[in-house]
């Protein structure tokens, strides 16, 4: 079994396991008592972050190492002119009908 079969196993037993958790937490099955919303959320809450983890292990496992090249430049954010669009260009603003307020 492959490296990454083996990161997707893991994610499918933490998504089913955590649900099967939550419907035994939230009706008490076996004598135990309910827990509350509060406590099951917590553990929903970690169950995210763990698949989160998964993912970013699943990711480098399928597509490599990260690079600082690889990574994506944030364009300049300068509103004086722009290179997709023609300069003079005016947009239409129309007024609002009707009263919105709430």
């Amino acid at each position: 079994m492959k490296k990454y079969e083996e990161i997707l196993d893991k994610m499918h037993f933490t998504i089913g396991s955590t649900l099967m958790d939550n419907n035994f937490s939230r009706r008490g099955v076996g004598g135990i008592e309910p827990l509350p919303e509060s406590e099951i959320l917590r553990s929903s809450r970690r169950t995210y972050m763990n698949l989160k983890v998964l993912m970013m292990r699943l990711e480098r496992e399928l597509f490599g190492e990260r690079n600082e090249e690889d990574q994506k430049q944030v364009p300049d954010r300068d509103t004086s002119g722009s290179e997709d669009t023609g300069d003079g260009c005016q947009t239409s603003h129309f007024a609002r009908v009707g009263n919105f307020s709430c």
